[in-house]
């Protein structure tokens, strides 16, 4: 009887001893900061509760539909879709529509602000959605922004039938309300991916370039082919129709969003606006997309001119850069997801954009005053390549840099953070769309394309000391930041 006794007690000491170890082992990892930063919750049969009040989805393991829930494969498939719609229809104006305008009468001017007057509108719209996206449900915003982009690309085509003034005043009407239906579908998809997948919010927006990039290389030539069968209006009904069907497809396949359930939420725009690290990714929104778009309307041309690129070669040559943009992209959104990653990664990304619009041209001061490049096409083919995939190291971290710099400000993370966060990104980088060709299009007839990309290289590196000033005040400021 008093072994059975000295044998239940010593069993009792060691489950004892046990439980203290396991008690601190517990602290320890609740003390420690964790690996991956998680902005909200994750409400499906794939997240799970562990000890330390915290939860582990399978996002932490790394992007992967086959590991995803039925939730999160439809919402990306559906914002993937629409992406590659998109992109080609965004693309698809660009070969004759400057031309048909011409011969109905519109001023080289005019064209160019109906170009315009789709990006402010469309900058305006983004700020707007994202503050009230919990007011106007995002799954409602983002089918009716389809169906009004694709309705207004099928009355676009109906131009056909007008000439000068009137076809001039419905071309302003018509792209001023198709920007807010693109508005509101690309504000309410990117919030719907990144309340989806909130551990990797970097990866999903890369991965999704693989198909704007997809849109963007085949737009232009499926543009040519349906305006050579059917004129103007082909390519424009085409096109609505096409987004159309996707209205229906996206209606039928996207989820009930939590928004839905959490109702009306205010979200303090000023107040975001407040937040330096905020301000930084907005000016680093608008100047990828200069870089993006700088050279649409001059590059072309001086091809042309300074090498007597045929078409069939530009078009191979642009072919070349969306599709190192599209591929790289995922990788680059792989790392953006590390937090401690994302100002190396961004910071080299600048400098690799800033190299390749010296070498675009080149620039004199690398043929003429230093004369270390020759002025040929392979010098002008490299440069693309760098671009395009410099800029993905820095396009792909900006969602997640606000998140990050909202939710050290203090900010609830929820759904309407997600809208907001989606809407200031777009907006921004409508206001790259829209500076970027105007500004090379003005210093180019002013100058040249050589000295256009060179000032645009002396843009980058300003803005590559705007980075490094703020990390290392930030990091000052904030010692224990990882960033």
């Amino acid at each position: 009887m008093k072994k059975a006794e000295k044998d239940d007690s010593e069993t009792s000491r060691l489950l004892d001893h046990a439980a203290q170890n396991a008690s601190r082992h517990v602290q320890l990892e609740t003390d420690s900061v964790p690996d991956v930063v998680t902005y909200g919750s994750v409400t499906d049969e794939h997240t799970e509760e562990v000890a330390n009040n915290t939860e582990t989805s399978t996002e932490e393991e790394g992007f992967s539909l086959r590991r995803a829930s039925k939730r999160q494969i439809l919402s990306f498939i559906s914002i993937a879709l629409l992406n590659f719609c998109g992109a080609c229809y965004y693309s698809v104006i660009a070969p004759f529509f400057p031309n048909e305008a011409l011969k109905r009468g519109v001023p080289q001017i005019v064209v160019g602000l109906i170009f315009g007057c789709f990006a402010v509108v469309n900058f305006f719209g983004n700020l707007v959605f994202g503050k009230y996206i919990t007011s106007i449900g995002s799954r409602f915003l983002l089918t009716s922004g389809v169906f009004v982009s694709g309705s207004c690309s099928v009355l676009f085509g109906l131009l056909e039938y007008t000439e000068g003034t009137t076809f001039m005043v419905f071309c302003f009407t018509i792209r001023s309300i198709e920007a807010l239906g693109v508005a509101g579908f690309q504000t309410a998809g990117t919030a719907i991916l990144t309340h989806a997948f909130p551990n990797k919010v970097g990866t999903v927006m890369g991965s999704l370039e693989i198909f704007s990039g997809l849109g963007l290389m085949t737009g232009p030539p499926i543009g040519g082919v349906l305006y050579d069968l059917g004129g103007f209006k082909t390519p424009f009904i085409t096109m609505g129709l096409l987004l159309l069907c996707c209205c229906v497809f996206v209606t039928v396949l996207i989820p009930p969003q939590p928004d839905e359930q959490e109702g009306k939420t205010d979200v303090p725009l000023l107040f975001f606006f407040k937040i330096p690290a905020v301000l930084v990714a907005c000016g680093l929104t608008v100047v990828v997309a200069c870089m993006l778009d700088y050279m649409d309307p001059v590059l072309q041309p001086y091809l042309i001119k300074e090498f007597k690129t045929s078409p069939v070669h530009i078009g191979l040559i642009y072919l070349l850069w969306a599709a190192v943009y599209a591929i790289l992209a995922p990788g680059c959104g792989w790392l953006a997801d590390k937090k401690k990653c994302v100002p190396v990664m961004v910071t080299l990304g600048m400098a690799g954009t800033m190299v390749g619009t010296l070498l675009l041209g080149p620039s004199p001061l690398l043929t003429d005053y230093a004369h270390i490049l020759p002025r040929k096409l392979w010098v002008n083919i490299i440069a693309l390549v760098v671009i395009a995939a410099s800029c993905g190291a820095v396009m792909t971290p900006i969602v997640n840099m606000m998140l990050w710099a909202a939710s050290d400000a203090g900010m609830e993370n929820n759904f309407a953070l997600y809208g907001l966060v989606s809407g200031v990104m777009n907006a921004f980088f409508a206001i790259g769309n829209l500076l970027g060709p105007l500004v090379g299009s003005a210093l180019t007839e002013r100058f040249d394309f050589p000295w256009t990309s060179t000032a645009f290289g002396g843009l980058v590196l300003f803005y590559i000391v705007v980075l490094l000033v703020f990390y290392i005040y930030d990091g000052c400021l904030s010692p224990t930041r990882v960033w």
